[in-house]
């Protein structure tokens, strides 16, 4: 499964967000990582397996090497000028890879 990816991925930049407190406020610190891999949208059949709440959200799916960093359910990370949040990191590590589901950030307006 690894050489089936290998031609698909390419060098993508996110920004992962943190949360920290500093003397009762919250403040954002953004780390930006590199790495090969693919980020696409998540196909409309599996979108309809999540709750229907988060349905008209936009979701990404990435793929990426396994190595380095990895995310976290809950993780903030930032792409394309927009923010999303991890829901489901998906482990296939035996066979090379690694998958994430995240879904747009709500920010209130």
């Amino acid at each position: 499964m690894n050489a089936a990816f290998a031609g698909w991925f390419s060098p993508i930049t996110l920004t992962v967000i943190s949360q920290e407190i500093n003397a009762g406020l919250v403040t954002d610190n953004e780390t930006m990582v590199t790495f090969k891999g693919v980020i696409q949208p998540l196909s409309p059949e599996q979108i309809q397996l999540k709750p229907e709440a988060q349905r008209s959200f936009q979701w990404l799916q990435i793929h990426c090497k396994t190595g380095g960093d990895r995310l976290n359910t809950n993780d903030r990370i930032a792409y394309g000028g927009k923010k999303f949040k991890v829901m489901a990191p998906l482990d296939y590590s035996l066979n090379g890879f690694l998958e994430y589901h995240a879904i747009e950030d709500y920010e209130a307006v």
